[in-house]
């Protein structure tokens, strides 16, 4: 596997750093921790895992299987947390960037701003509601995990989602005041014969 090429086996890598766990644990912990900057589906997961087993970075301890089904916890390995270790000294990647918010706002100007609005209320509430998990996910983790050494570590990627959020909020609601103004100084159609 190429150092550089996809961050997928390392995001699963890290989450098996935390705890031995089957494909599915690995998707439903992500989604409560770094499912707030980072998403893998089950068809990038899986795929990862038989990678990073053939590489030998994770296996799959004798007995580690539970429940009715074939469960398989995959754990992490000395290779696969060297692996791990190294991708995070590499500097990060500039994600690319799309929004198809933005895209729309941008190719604006020819029709009434009705469905704007609608779109820029839609992401403030988003938002708020962000703002209002991120608070409860402090609270949580500051109650439950307050001696973990990852602790400070977490914070930081929570306090990213509360400074983006905020960010938003502002521009949600100045980007609605200017909307609003648009509309209001928007020529009136007059009715037609």
């Amino acid at each position: 596997m190429k150092a550089r090429t996809r961050s997928t086996p390392y995001a699963v890598l890290g989450m098996l750093s935390l705890a031995p766990m089957s494909g599915y644990d690995i998707r439903k912990e992500a989604e409560t921790s770094i499912g707030y900057f980072w998403s893998e589906s089950f068809g990038q997961i899986y795929p990862a895992l038989r990678e990073l087993s053939a590489q030998g970075w994770v296996r799959l301890p004798a007995g580690r299987r539970g429940g009715n089904r074939e469960r398989h916890v995959y754990e992490i390995t000395e290779r696969g947390r060297e692996a791990l270790a190294a991708w995070r000294a590499e500097p990060p990647r500039d994600p690319p960037f799309r929004n198809e918010l933005l895209l729309k706002l941008f190719f604006g100007g020819r029709e009434p701003v009705v469905h704007e609005i609608e779109w820029i209320d839609r992401n403030l509430a988003q938002e708020l509601e962000a703002l209002e998990e991120f608070a409860r996910i402090r609270e949580q983790v500051m109650k439950e995990q307050r001696d973990h050494p990852s602790l400070p570590f977490w914070l930081m990627t929570l306090s990213y989602g509360e400074h983006r959020s905020r960010s938003l909020v502002r521009w949600c609601r100045e980007t609605r005041r200017a909307l609003r103004a648009l509309a209001a100084h928007a020529p009136r159609k007059g009715p037609t014969r």
